[in-house]
């Protein structure tokens, strides 16, 4: 096995796990609901904590990747997350749920930023929108085990159980990364700390980063909030569907999600020789995801199976603007590019989660189930931010020179 592979498998699998972590609420919500006595608000905030705790990390992750690397910046985080996980197997109310959604979230929050800052180090500049769509697949595949896997093992063990799992698996990734992966030895420019954080702040004046971060942040948001908790409440209140048929659904949707970034990034790849540019791609995958919700909202006469696949399918079209913006800066800044992003994107998905909670609770419901309506105007609201940040993505801009970026 090649090195580079090595490495690719060993920080995906880091992913992998942190989706494991973001989503595993979602088949365990109804225990949570039963066992705990969580409210529709409380479930939305504790697992939407796991996003605010991701986004309040990624501007200092983006200075620890560029000083220190992705290896050691991710193991030392991770073990954070094993700790998280292990007071969430412990957890028997609702504050001790909440400092272990916090520990997993601050543990878990270097995964993907480390993963794209590996392949930057370690693969060709032509290969980053195919790599980065690969690790968002096998990312996916965690979107996958939180749906048929996971109620197939709550049959046979109980969700503390699980969190046990989840820590020994993140263990073994450390394991991995202090064992496996050597050092990259990457040239960044020398600077002082002050000088890192003009250059974050640089980034954050860029009108190229401003037109392309609300649209992925809504378009993502949307997507990691609904499929990360919200989806199956959807398809049982909404569909009708068993429990058994919501969990395929989901694990469908997951499936679905690692076709559309392998597949996304292969297009995009062979579009860019054909003269179209990763912006474009990823704003026409981010439209279509749209069509996807809507066809969901207006239950359009089409199987399930379809119109959630399509969902999971079109829901990683964002991800092609990290390949897109980095682009748009010198190489010593990656890190600090992609988790400016990912701040946003993560706050997208917090501001969802807890969003669609405070309004499904401010309908009538009960034992666990909320109102059609609430359902559907959660959904209403998200597709017409959308619509508005897509809106602002379009407008023609005027690209400063790259002599005028940050670190030039």
């Amino acid at each position: 096995m090649k090195l580079a592979t090595r490495v690719f498998l060993i920080f995906s699998s880091g992913y992998f796990i942190s989706y494991l972590a973001r989503g595993i609420n979602l088949p365990l919500a109804p225990l949570l609901s039963s066992e705990l006595g969580l409210s529709p608000a409380q479930l939305g905030l504790l697992t939407s904590l796991y996003f605010f705790a991701f986004a309040a990390c990624q501007l200092p992750l983006g200075i620890l990747l560029d000083r220190f690397g992705p290896r050691r910046v991710l193991a030392c985080l991770l073990l954070l997350a094993a700790a998280g996980a292990v007071v969430s197997a412990n957890a028997h109310g609702f504050s001790s749920l909440l400092v272990g959604r916090l520990l997993l979230g601050i543990g878990t929050s270097a995964c993907l930023m480390a993963g794209l800052k590996a392949i930057v180090a370690w693969f060709p500049h032509d290969h980053l929108s195919l790599m980065n769509g690969a690790i968002y697949a096998i990312g996916g595949l965690g979107a996958v085990a939180t749906g048929t896997p996971i109620a197939w093992a709550l049959g046979l063990t109980t969700w503390r159980v699980l969190f046990v799992v989840v820590a020994v698996l993140i263990l073994m990734i450390v394991l991995a990364l202090f064992t496996l992966v050597p050092e990259k030895d990457e040239q960044h420019p020398k600077s002082s700390l002050a000088a890192q954080l003009r250059d974050i702040g640089g980034i954050f004046r860029s009108a190229v980063f401003w037109r392309t971060a609300p649209f992925v942040m809504a378009s993502q948001g949307v997507f990691l909030g609904v499929q990360g908790l919200w989806a199956g409440p959807y398809l049982r209140d909404v569909s009708q569907l068993s429990a058994a048929a919501t969990a395929n659904i989901v694990a469908l949707a997951g499936l679905a999600m690692v076709l559309g970034a392998v597949g996304s990034g292969w297009l995009a790849r062979r579009l860019q020789q054909r003269g179209i540019s990763l912006h474009m791609t990823a704003g026409a995958g981010m439209f279509l995801f749209m069509l996807a919700q809507l066809l969901i909202v207006l239950g359009a006469p089409l199987p399930g199976w379809l119109l959630w696949g399509l969902y999971g399918l079109l829901g990683t079209s964002g991800v092609l603007s990290y390949a897109a913006l980095v682009r748009e800066f010198p190489v010593h800044l990656a890190g600090r590019v992609s988790t400016g992003l990912t701040l946003a994107i993560f706050a997208g998905a917090f501001v969802v989660q807890y969003g669609f909670g405070l309004l499904l609770n401010a309908w009538p419901h009960d034992a666990g189930s909320y109102a059609t309506v609430a359902h559907r105007a959660s959904w209403a609201l998200a597709l017409l931010v959308q619509l508005a940040a897509g809106a602002w993505f379009c407008r023609p801009l005027k690209k400063p020179g790259r002599e005028n970026r940050p670190g030039r």
